[in-house]
């Protein structure tokens, strides 16, 4: 199957098993449009561009390879949006169109969620509004706002309070700003991003719990409950998130669990890829969970730690968490136990892989990351440091730092400090101390780094050994679907 995965920066897809990455990964990177008020936006048609593009690649990788494309699995940032209208006067056009890809579908995996019809209006026929992006911050008073009105966020929706990044002050801002007065409102669809490719491959707009789980809209406590679980209709949403925003769950894309519903490849999306006959297309999840599915976590006394640009801590949890701080996230992983999902806490910091490249950069660049790490971690235990303090923006502070002291003391000075952080985390998601640390990321390629963390910590810390592992999440997640 191919793998695309849709980041902040860049579009990655490549050929997928289970056990990793087959061949070369196609990169497709953009740059964002910024404007005043923390404006963070993007051209969604852009979007559907890398999307192909990055497909087309993977697809004619895996023809030189000699393998068949099965399947594709949508893997994607949380949060980003794009608002989508029906042109006036389109909405008798591509009927036809539309119940070939309803029959097409069949065997009761159609992209329905709460049984209702799917979005899926022919492609000439859409207006969409500029994305907003996930990083846009310029919704702090609807945040605010939300915060009073559902005090209870913490528990239904995954965040300790309502944050301007979540797709739901997102969407209340959008309805005062650009839709104030707007009478056709109601047939305005806000899709996540994975929604709006899923619609530009299929025709057919639909999504997954793990996404929307951070988003705002939905209620944690609703997924895996007994109306799900005696085969009744899935009921997912927060009404009263839904009555602050004043839309309702016909403004949004049907949702089910990842990779639990899909629907097939257009026939012009086959053109455009290459492919023979369509292949069904699933939404399998935020990157974070995709790749603690691709680092093999699978139970509730492990770890993963992801050592990127941010540091994230990941643990399943048996029953729906609800976080205590401002740095943890809840959520419904996509990977399920005994027919029902598993639920995760995860915790964050920032900035991690992307300050140590910056010190690389700046104080050994003749040199790789994994020596400067080495050099760093050899100094004694007991050696005279300086204080490292990142404090986010791609900002550090650095404190006592003496004539006597070299490149390796601030490296280790920052090495320490994401070490503290990491314990900290650790503790913090998982009950009692884990059977194992499953570590990926960037630093997680150092020996060295995991060596230390492993001997600081009392724990073990083992790299996964996959390379990419949010791409072979997306096919461990859709196999394990199917098998189920």
């Amino acid at each position: 199957m191919i793998a695309l995965d849709l980041g902040t920066t860049a579009f990655k897809a490549a050929p997928v098993t289970a056990d990793g990455v087959c061949g070369d990964v196609a990169v497709a990177s953009y740059e964002l449009e910024y404007g005043d008020g923390q404006r963070v936006t993007c051209d969604p048609w852009l979007y559907v561009r890398l999307a192909v593009r990055a497909l087309r690649r993977a697809v004619r990788s895996a023809a030189a390879q000699g393998l068949r494309v099965t399947a594709i699995g949508l893997t994607s940032q949380a949060q980003t949006f794009v608002a989508v209208h029906e042109r006036r006067g389109a909405r008798g056009e591509g009927q036809e169109a539309r119940g070939e890809r309803r029959e097409a579908r069949g065997e009761g995996r159609e992209a329905r969620g709460e049984g209702r019809s799917p979005f899926s209006p022919p492609l000439s026929a859409l207006e969409p509004d500029p994305a907003v992006v996930w990083t846009d911050a310029s919704a702090a008073e609807e945040a605010d706002e939300a915060a009073q009105a559902l005090p209870d966020f913490a528990a239904t929706c995954g965040f300790v309070r309502p944050s301007p990044l979540q797709f739901l002050p997102k969407v209340m801002r959008l309805r005062r700003t650009a839709y104030a007065g707007d009478g056709a409102h109601g047939s305005v669809r806000y899709l996540l991003l994975n929604e709006w490719i899923a619609l530009n491959l299929t025709g057919t707009a639909f999504g997954d719990t793990n996404l929307h789980a951070m988003g705002g809209f939905l209620d944690l406590g609703a997924v895996g409950g007994p109306r799900e679980a005696h085969g009744k209709p899935h009921v997912y949403w927060n009404d009263r998130a839904l009555a602050l925003a004043g839309i309702t769950s016909e403004n949004l894309a049907p949702i089910a669990h990842a990779a639990a519903i899909s629907a097939p490849l257009s026939t012009p999306m086959c053109r455009a890829l290459g492919l023979e006959c369509p292949v069904p297309v699933y939404s399998c999840g935020n990157d974070q969970s995709c790749a603690a599915a691709g680092a093999g976590l699978d139970d509730p006394r492990d770890a993963f730690a992801n050592f990127g640009t941010a540091l994230v801590v990941y643990g399943l949890k048996d029953r729906p968490a609800t976080p205590s701080r401002d740095d943890h996230i809840a959520g419904v992983s996509p990977l399920l136990h005994d027919g029902m999902p598993w639920w995760y806490l995860l915790g964050v910091e920032s900035e991690c892989g992307n300050m140590v490249e910056w010190l690389a950069s700046l104080l050994y660049r003749r040199s790789r990351i994994g020596r400067m790490i080495e050099d760093a971690l050899a100094l004694p235990d007991d050696a005279r440091l300086p204080a490292a303090l990142p404090r986010g923006g791609g900002a550090m502070d650095l404190q006592n730092l003496r004539l006597d002291m070299g490149p390796p003391h601030v490296v280790r000075s920052l090495l320490e400090h994401y070490s503290s952080r990491f314990g900290e985390l650790l503790y913090s998601v998982v009950e009692g101390r884990p059977r194992r640390v499953l570590a990926g990321g960037g630093l997680s390629r150092s020996r060295a780094w995991l060596d230390f963390l492993a001997r600081r910590h009392g724990i073990r810390v083992e790299a996964t050994g996959i390379e990419h592992p949010g791409l072979v999440g997306v096919a461990r997640i859709v196999g394990l679907r199917a098998e189920g």
